[in-house]
């Protein structure tokens, strides 16, 4: 398994699941375990390079503009949301975080566990073995600097296309506001009503 036959599958699985994330968690796996055990590990391996990707302060700040606080372990569920669509959805979105309001439609899938339990579970129906659960060439820590979220002027001028989707999705409930560091593990706070 190689980048373009990974973009591949996921395109196709995307395609034939009339862009229905929870069917294209589905189809994936289904997919996968037809693999060999090499594929799949590969396959794996190459999922967590697209997570990694996705792994930086901006990406996340603009999860949270579109679905408010994010805890951390939500990261790894959006950022494998975000992979279901396709390569040009993390090239674009890591690129232009703000683009992250073309799925906003989708945004109520964002947090679903789908994904990761379907690469454990055909990683160790057809190796054997557990995942690795990291690129080990990707970051340990998000990179980049996160947003001042109480500088509302500084979020509108950063993510004006996530702040209109807020608009027109009233029920994702309100934004994220300031990124909190304490033990409590949440990205982002509610803004007081």
């Amino acid at each position: 398994m190689n980048d373009d036959s990974f973009w591949a599958l996921i395109a196709e699985c995307r395609h034939e699941s009339g862009n229905n994330t929870e069917l294209v968690s589905r189809g994936l796996f289904r997919r996968l375990r037809a693999l060999d055990a090499t594929e799949v590990v590969e396959f794996v391996l190459l999922w967590e390079r697209a997570r990694s990707r996705l792994f930086s302060w901006p990406v996340t700040d603009a999860a949270c503009v579109l679905l408010g606080p994010v805890e951390e372990e939500d990261l790894g569920h959006i950022q494998d949301w975000i992979i279901s669509y396709g390569h040009t959805a993390v090239e674009r979105i890591a690129r232009e975080p703000d683009s992250l309001a073309d799925l906003a439609a989708d945004a109520g899938n964002a947090r679903a566990p789908w994904f990761g339990e379907f690469l454990t579970e055909a990683h160790v129906v057809v190796s054997g073995t557990w995942p690795l659960g990291c690129d080990p060439d990707g970051p340990e820590d998000l990179v980049g600097q996160p947003i001042d979220f109480g500088d509302q002027a500084t979020v509108q001028r950063q993510f004006p296309r996530l702040a209109a989707s807020r608009r027109e999705y009233p029920e994702l409930g309100q934004p994220a506001s300031a990124p909190v560091t304490e033990p409590s593990r949440v990205i982002g706070t509610q803004l007081d009503q």
